[in-house]
């Protein structure tokens, strides 16, 4: 198998003992926001989006978050369902949506593109009393896996 060099999120959580781990693909973006107001101060915001590469799923953050270069196995690694050009108009609309909900302006804002990368969250793979756990490297919550292979009766990709 082919190893690859990839940025993940730095983890903040592990198991005492991890079996494996999954590499859970996203796109981050600090995109800068310019507003122009009539007759009032113009406004710049700065916006971190975090776009889930698998489920089109947009969520803010306060900064960008500590990455750090992994090499691994590409079994390890999900491939994204979105592409580049879905993720970035996904942030760029999250971004107006925040932007206009803190500012009155005539015009959409310029959105300048800060810093972009491409970085996976690590989900642990562990046992623990006789149960096939995964957790989230950044929350710490972990979950059962149950019924590997089906998706509510449906094949999982």
């Amino acid at each position: 198998m082919e190893r690859l060099k990839v940025k993940v999120m730095k983890p903040i959580f592990r198991p005492e003992v991890s079996e494996s781990f999954v590499l859970y693909p996203y796109r981050i973006y600090h995109l800068r926001l310019f507003y122009k107001r009539l007759g009032m101060k113009d406004r710049v915001f700065d916006y971190y989006a975090y776009i889930d590469l698998y489920r089109l799923g947009a969520e803010r953050g306060d900064n960008f978050i500590d990455l750090e270069e992994w090499e691994v196995d590409e079994r390890n690694v999900m491939e994204p369902l979105v592409t580049e050009d879905e993720a970035r108009m996904k942030a760029f609309e999250s971004a107006i949506t925040w932007g206009n909900s803190r500012v009155v302006s005539w015009w959409l804002p310029r959105i300048e593109v800060v810093r972009e990368e491409l970085a996976y969250k690590v989900f642990w793979v562990y046992e623990e009393n006789g149960k096939k756990l995964i957790m989230d490297s950044l929350d710490g919550k972990s979950y059962e896996l149950r019924g590997q292979g089906k998706c509510k009766g449906f094949p999982c990709r």
